[in-house]
């Protein structure tokens, strides 16, 4: 048993577990210059959605989840463009979906602290800031109405 490669791997998964799985670990300005964490919307539940504007089903998810912002008053929902784009790009898509919830123009490094392999990818975090949901690929309304369910947020 190699027990510098057993310590090593373990070191590694616990290092990756810890990457933003609450809430308090990011905090990222929109492209209108607010900034959103946990702490800047206490008590709320925070879906961060992590696209890219050459994402065909990153935009087709886009009407879904701006309906979920609109139907919970304690659903706060976050848009990260993760493809480079800048900001004035990002804005410009966003009001051309006609998306009300705030959009951030990120990059790889924003993209990493959410663990992210592919677009788009969905985290929900509770109103303690646990992520409680990830999703890699396309998400619907449904199942994040779902997982809200399940919590008793309605």
């Amino acid at each position: 048993m190699n027990i510098p490669l057993l310590r090593a791997l373990s070191m590694a998964l616990v290092l990756h577990a810890g990457a933003a799985s609450t809430a308090s670990a990011f905090e990222l300005v929109d492209t209108h210059g607010a900034t959103h964490s946990a702490a800047a919307h206490p008590g709320k539940w925070i879906v961060v959605n992590v696209w890219a504007t050459w994402c065909a089903p990153c935009l087709q998810e886009m009407p879904e989840l701006d309906a979920l912002a609109r139907a919970h008053d304690r659903v706060v929902v976050l848009g990260l463009a993760a493809d480079g784009q800048a900001a004035a790009r990002v804005a410009q898509f966003a009001e051309k979906l006609h998306v009300g919830y705030p959009v951030i123009a990120g990059d790889d490094a924003a993209a990493r602290q959410f663990k992210v392999r592919g677009f788009p990818t969905t985290l929900l975090y509770d109103d303690a800031g646990r992520q409680v949901f990830l999703k890699e690929g396309q998400v619907t309304r449904a199942e994040l109405e779902r997982v809200l369910q399940a919590h008793g947020v309605d």
